[in-house]
Parts: structure tokens; sequence; C-alpha cells
């Protein structure tokens, strides 16, 4: 049997490469002066659990792939021909090594997802599908795959997310200067046309899967021409962090993208995807471009206020002498209040009088009368009271938060620049992985 052994980082795209083959005729000693023994018939085994690849010692079957096959073209929408299957055969080998790495690497992190997890993350995509299970199952079932290919693909993705996070997550290096970078620009591109964008990449680590990518970028683009779906051809193929949420990557800038894509994406259509395109950095690409606007300005500054009160009823037929006699208690008890924790005795001396909540908020959606007391409170202190068809209201700030534009971006921000660090560490550590693995593919 041919055997060939992959480097880790060849294997990203299972390519062929040169394979060294051993002659055993020329390692197998003659009789003296005879013929070389006849060689050993070798025993046949069926398709289905003949060995695909090993990986680390490890096996993948030819069930395995016909398996992952199958779920690439029904999640994809691509119908199931010997052609399409032949062509994502290769896909579905890749990432059928890759899950065995990152499930191996998950167990020697002691990273563990339970079956129940599993469910969990099955029913999420049911839920996301619309569907039930005994529908999705029948879908699954007419196209010739077992649930249980999909929830080992769940399984993996789950465990490789953890390993990931438990070994990057304190490291991750977002400076301030970035975060403010960022917002630098978005505040500076106000008013300029955004682009809502999708993409699929295929990365090229080095040259020799460069054909590989290449190639494997102009089937998807060819699929997507024939009706399949550009987001379901991202969850499955592309290697950006826009994967897991179909290749979308939300409104873009002009000069956001690498300069081969950004000069392509100006020249697009909406509603429509780019040929394959090389960009210097990361691999081969795909673009859609589903729609246009111009860049909405940034959002004005906000101060968010957090209140509590304490509540007098009184409704509209209490008589004026009332209203000011309580209105002269309030006040009194206003004077006593320090902070959030109203004293008991404050509320004692006030007729059925309770104390709660009125929430977290933006000031100027305050009714006036209350926007006019709180504006001149400090945190902790009680103002009004404030009359009501229903009573009386005394004040207290709880918290105050001015959100400038910058501070409101901040955190998403952020956010976002650490996603893409992560990103680009997990593609770091498979290919690491790759690297120092033992593969083999049959």
């Amino acid at each position: 049997m041919r055997i060939l052994v992959l480097t880790a980082i060849t294997a990203l795209t299972l390519s062929l490469g040169t394979a060294f083959v051993t002659d055993a005729s020329a390692q197998t000693p003659r009789p003296p002066g005879g013929k070389p023994p006849a060689a050993a018939p070798v025993p046949q085994m069926p398709n289905d659990v003949a060995i695909a690849a090993v990986v680390n010692e490890q096996v993948v079957t030819e069930y395995d792939v016909g398996q992952r096959v199958r779920l690439l073209l029904v999640t994809t929408g691509v119908p199931y021909t010997p052609q399409a299957a032949q062509a994502a055969r290769l896909t579905a080998l890749r990432a059928l090594v890759d899950e065995i790495l990152q499930l191996q690497e998950a167990a020697k992190q002691g990273v563990t997802v339970t079956d129940q997890e599993v469910e969990q993350s099955f029913q999420q995509v049911l839920e996301s599908n619309k569907v039930t299970a005994e529908q999705f199952n029948e879908i699954l079932a007419r196209a010739g795959v077992s649930a249980d290919t999909l929830k080992r693909q769940l399984r993996a993705e789950s465990a490789w997310n953890r390993t990931v996070l438990r070994r990057y997550q304190g490291r991750l290096s977002v400076g301030d200067e970035q975060v403010q970078a960022a917002i630098d620009r978005i505040k500076a591109n106000a008013g300029r046309p955004e682009s809502l964008v999708s993409e699929i990449m295929i990365a090229v680590d080095n040259p020799e899967q460069e054909a590989q990518a290449q190639a494997l970028t102009q089937q998807l683009f060819d699929q997507i021409r024939a009706g399949a779906r550009f987001s379901a051809l991202a969850r499955q193929y592309s290697q950006a962090p826009s994967a897991a949420n179909g290749g979308d990557i939300g409104w873009i800038l002009p000069g956001q993208l690498a300069p081969e894509l950004d000069t392509t994406l100006a020249q697009m259509q909406t509603n429509t995807v780019s040929p394959p395109i090389r960009a210097a950095t990361g691999g081969w690409y795909i673009i859609g471009l589903r729609d246009r606007r111009q860049t909405p300005p940034p959002p004005p500054d906000v101060t968010m206020v957090e209140i509590k009160q304490v509540f007098v009823p009184a409704n509209i037929s209490t008589d004026d002498a009332t209203i000011a006699s309580l209105t002269e208690r309030m006040q009194a008890a206003a004077a006593d209040i320090d902070g959030c924790g109203v004293p008991r005795d404050a509320l004692e001396a006030l007729p059925d009088a309770t104390f709660g909540e009125v929430g977290r908020l933006n000031i100027k959606d305050l009714p006036a009368e209350y926007r006019a007391v709180v504006q001149t409170l400090k945190v902790g202190q009680a103002g009004g009271p404030v009359r009501s068809t229903d009573g009386l209201h005394l004040l207290v700030l709880c918290e105050r938060e001015e959100q400038t534009p910058d501070n409101m971006m901040r955190d998403a921000v952020q956010r976002s620049l650490e996603d893409q660090q992560l990103a680009m560490l997990a593609r770091r550590y498979l290919r690491d992985l790759r690297r120092t693995a033992t593969i083999e593919v049959r």
C-alpha cells in the first residue's frame, strides 16, 4: 500500500507533494538461484472501513471521510454527485485530521466536553435552522449522513475553543493605543460609504499549498454560482475568524481589508460575489457584497444614571395642605439620606412609604421634572420630591456614568481586536500541532 507521510504544514491542505514509496521486492532476499518469492496477497478491506489516514496512531476510516463529505454537501446545499463528492473529499479529510489533532490536544490539556454539552450544541443547530430534531434527522438521513457525524464535529469545535481559551485568554495583548487608533479610524470615516461584506478565506501558509488552495477557492466560487449558499460554504470551508458567523464580517470602511480585496470590493455591485482573489497575506479569498450605506455619525454623549426612589402614595384628589405637609417631611428625610441604602427611620417617618428601584437609564429619557431633580444631585444624594398622579417620589441617585462616543465604542472595539488576535493565535496553535504530528494519508 502506498503511504504518504505528511509534514504537519502540508497536512493543512493534504497536498500530495512527493511520495516516498518503498519497493518491497528490492528489500526481499531471493532464495539461492531462485526467483523472488511471490508477493503475499494484500488483504482486501471493505471500502467503508479501509484506512484513509492515521493521525498520531489514531485512524480515520473511509467511512468517516464519506460521512463528512455528505455532511459538507448537504449543509452547503450542493447536490450529491460522484464529482461533487470527489471534489469535497480532500476538504473533508483535512477537517477530520484537524479535529483529531484538536481533540488529542484538548485531552492532553485536560479539556473535556460532555455528551450533554454536545446535545446542547446540537439543539442550537436545530434552533438556528428552525427545525425539530425529527425533521433534521430526516434531512440528514435522506443525505445518507448520521447525526453522530455532526455531533463529532460539534464536540471537536467545543473542545478546541476551550483549549485555545485556556491557553491564550490571559495572554491577549490589545493595548489602549490600539483600541484608540481603531476608534479614531471609525470617527474619521463618519459619513463615508461602508460595505456589508462576507468572506471565505482559504489559507496559504507555505508555497506547497498554493495550487490546492487556489483550486479549492475556485471550486467554492463555482458552487456559489451554481446556487450553493455562501454562508454555509463559509462555515464549512473558510479558515477566517468569520467562518463561525457564516463569513459575515459586518460593515467595513474603505481601507479595512487587504489592498487586493479593497480594490475588488470598490468595483463590485451589491448582492454580488467576487471571483477568487489572492491576497498578499492570508491566502485566497472570495468576498460577497451584501449592501452599502453611508457611515452613521458617532453616537452622541450620553449620561446613564441609576436611580432608586422613596414613594409616598397620594392620589390626585389629595388636598394641597396634605401635599405641602408630605413634601416638607420628604425633604427633611432627603437631608438624612447618604447613599442608596435609605435609613429605616426615614421610611417609618413617612406614611405608607416604600423604597425601590427606578432603574438604569439615559438621563435624557427621564420626564422633564425627574430630569431637573436628578441633574442637580451628586451620587448618593436624594432630591425632590416629584409629584405624579400616584403620589410623591423622592429620588436617590445611586450612580452616574458619562458615556462619550469613545467609551461607548471602547468595549466593542476591544472585543473585536481580541477576537482577531485570538483567531490568529488559534491558527498558529493548530499549525504547530500539525508540524509535530505524525500524519499518514493512505
